[in-house]
């Protein structure tokens, strides 16, 4: 069950996840906006689209060495390799849109997402890796906590925009726990995920009955269930997981 919900992660990490980092602090020229404006036009359906999406940010950052878009940029490199399951190169980019801004949330929340989802089991750093997803977890908490809305943003875009990546934030945290078997602990935390990505709540399903908290884990199943036209491979999963729920209840 920990390779099916290693696979779901996969499934959920880089899709539509836009873009929850604080405006830049110096205003970037027409140059700067048209380019990463070029950047963003281009859909990611392949891998190639990925490979070619961090190209052009590669280029970005080559011709503007200075720019305050830089970590916001490269961020976009970092979903891209994301997206093609190029673990190195996500963290490569996430770590420098990190360097390049420290006010980075959305690359510290993905950072320690891919950080939390592929470090072995059996690494001998293990306790470290986790210990540096969960603070960037809590760091990038702390930031949303401090975002100031801009004056051409609604307060319910700025609102929404806050709750999806705190809810993203406690993703990367219920990541943390399942690597750490605080089960029941993970299953909170994928409850709270599930503004952002309803798939949570069948992941929280999963760790609830690795908690052996069938009750919890069945209420979160439910109500993923009843989404709206919820794919049937996904509606199967979760009846599959009810069902192994019960036999945990059953001392089977």
């Amino acid at each position: 069950m920990k390779n099916v919900l290693k696979g779901l992660v996969v499934m959920g990490m880089a899709t539509g996840m836009l873009f929850g980092q604080a405006a830049p602090a110096a205003a970037p020229s027409a140059d700067e906006i048209k380019d990463l404006q070029a950047i963003q036009s281009k859909q990611i359906a392949s891998p190639a689209d990925a490979d070619a999406r961090m190209a052009a940010v590669n280029q970005f950052v080559a011709k503007y060495p200075a720019s305050s878009l830089r970590g916001y940029v490269l961020t976009l490199a970092g979903e891209a390799a994301q997206g093609k399951q190029d673990s190195a190169k996500a963290r490569f980019y996430y770590e420098q849109a990190i360097a390049a801004d420290p006010n980075s949330d959305y690359a510290m929340i993905m950072l320690g997402a891919d950080i939390a989802q592929n470090t072995k089991e059996n690494a001998i750093d293990k306790a470290q890796q986790m210990a540096r997803a969960t603070k960037l977890a809590n760091d990038a908490m702390a930031l949303i906590e401090k975002r100031v809305k801009n004056p051409q943003e609604s307060q319910a875009d700025f609102d929404a925009a806050n709750k999806s990546d705190m809810s993203r934030a406690h993703m990367t945290l219920g990541l943390v726990a399942m690597q750490e078997q605080k089960f029941e602990a993970a299953g909170d935390e994928f409850v709270l995920a599930s503004e952002s990505d309803p798939v949570n709540l069948l992941r929280a399903g999963m760790a609830y009955n690795n908690a052996k908290k069938v009750d919890a884990a069945e209420g979160a199943l439910n109500k993923f269930i009843a989404i709206p036209g919820l794919p049937d491979q996904y509606k199967k999963m979760a009846e599959d997981e009810k069902k192994r729920g019960q036999l945990i209840k059953n001392g089977k």
